[in-house]
This record gives structure tokens, sequence and C-alpha cells, in this order.
């Protein structure tokens, strides 16, 4: 998982060392950041409606600030249970607009290509939610579970580099972005999606396999 590698804990680091103290000063508890992620998700489909590249700068954006609101709650001993109910279910939200961002850019772009597009969303969707379903099935069964290496953090940072990647190549080489570029955004959901069952299905045997 990315919060326990060692570029997680060193970005944690820097999240608590500078944006962190910033919004203390400016007075923000912990769910209007949470609230402020979802406002930023809320521009995902129309992003990507824009633009590859603008889409995956949304994305990211989402993604750093869905991590300040937990690090703040920490450092101002205010984590609660509606606090973390919020996050958890904003992030779904979250996901499914990314997912829809991408949908709407293949629908407005490239709709030669959306039938194989949206399978793969489906799958890759049916995949994030596993996942998250999963560790918190496990949780509320007692048993704490963050195997698979393929978690939220993974996706944001996929999808949304990603985006911008694509995006920056097709700008680069003009030539590139007629033939191919629409094929890099399907490979790269390809890779997601495939990278999200197999942590789902790990994290699935792992539980059966120690619940009592």
């Amino acid at each position: 998982m990315l919060r326990e590698s060692r570029w997680g804990r060193r970005y944690l680091q820097w999240v608590e060392a500078g944006p962190v103290p910033l919004c203390r000063r400016l007075a923000l508890q912990p769910n209007h950041l949470t609230f402020l992620a979802l406002g930023v998700s809320l521009l995902i489909p129309g992003a990507y409606a824009h633009s590859l590249g603008l889409g995956g700068l949304a994305v990211l954006a989402a993604g750093i600030l869905d991590t300040f609101d937990g690090s703040l709650a920490r450092r101002t001993g205010c984590q609660t249970g509606s606090g973390a109910f919020l996050d958890s279910v904003f992030d779904r939200y979250s996901d499914f607009l990314i997912h829809l961002g991408l949908w709407i850019f293949f629908w407005t772009r490239q709709p030669r290509l959306l039938v194989p597009a949206t399978l793969l969303l489906l799958f890759m969707l049916l995949g994030s939610f596993m996942v998250s379903y999963a560790r918190a099935r496990g949780e509320g069964l007692g048993l704490s579970t963050s195997v698979g290496f393929f978690g939220r953090g993974e996706r944001i940072l996929a999808l949304g580099l990603g985006s911008l990647l694509i995006e920056l190549l097709t700008r680069v080489q003009a030539a590139l972005a007629g033939a191919s570029g629409p094929y890099l955004v399907l490979g790269l959901l390809a890779l997601v999606a495939l990278g999200v069952n197999l942590s789902a299905l790990r994290r699935i045997v792992y539980l059966a396999r120690h619940l009592p």
C-alpha cells in the first residue's frame, strides 16, 4: 500500500509539516477539507470533458486534498467516527466521479472506443469498490487488512499521472496523438482494472483464510 511505502511516509510527513499547519492557521476543520475534496471531485467529469490532462490534474488535486483531512484530524486530536465515516463515503463518490469523467472523455472525444472503454471502466469500478468493501467488512469482523498492491492511493496516482503523461505525449508528438493516444488511455484503464481486481482478490483470499 502507498501509505506504508517509503515515499508514502515521506509525503505524509510533508503534509504534516506544511499544509496541516497552514490549515490550522486558517482555522479549517477536518470536515471542511473533506467537503472541499468532494467539491473538487465534482469538477472531474467536466475537466475530462475539456481535456485528458485537465482531468488528470483534477484527479490529483482531489486525491491530495483527501489526504489533508486525516492528517489534520490526527494533529488536532479531532478524530471522530462521523468524520471518518463521511471521508469514506465521499471517497466512494469521488471514485464514481473519476470513472464518470473518463467515460465522458471517451464519449465526447473517442466514441469509436466507447464500448471497450465502458467495459474496462465497469471492471475497474467493480475492483475499486471490492477493494474498499473487503477491507471495511474485514475490519467489521475484527480483522484489519491492507494487503494488495493497488489501493486507492495507487489508483489516484496511476489515473491522475497517467492522464497527464498521455496528454503531454500526444501534444509533444502530434503524429502519435491521432494514431495511438486513445489506445494508451485504454491501456492505462486495463492496467488499473487488472491491478485493483487482483488486489481485491488478494484481500478476499486473505480474509477467508484468517477469519474464524
